[in-house]
């Protein structure tokens, strides 16, 4: 699909736009960005990590977790999470 910049056509108070022909649709909003997501190395859900409330640091890297217990559980025993996951 092709987005085209309506006020380069002219069109300074477009807003939204859909053509019925072509169904191609047209903004001059800015996009979302996309989520980045990190595993949770306890039980391997996606964590958002910038919404993320509960994360951990262990030789330098951070990790992020979907709950207080998960990331309790991984500061307990980082090593043992880190090497199970080496293996998957």
């Amino acid at each position: 699909m092709q987005t085209i910049d309506l006020k380069k056509l002219g069109l300074q108070n477009s807003g939204n736009y859909c053509d019925p022909f072509t169904g191609e649709c047209y903004s001059d909003l800015v996009q979302e960005t996309q989520m980045t997501t990190k595993i949770d190395p306890v039980c391997k859900m996606e964590v958002e990590t910038e919404t993320a409330k509960y994360t951990s640091e262990y030789e330098g890297e951070k990790y992020y977790f979907c709950s207080a217990g998960c990331q309790r559980e991984f500061d307990e025993n980082p090593a043992q999470f880190l090497q199970a996951s080496a293996h998957d």
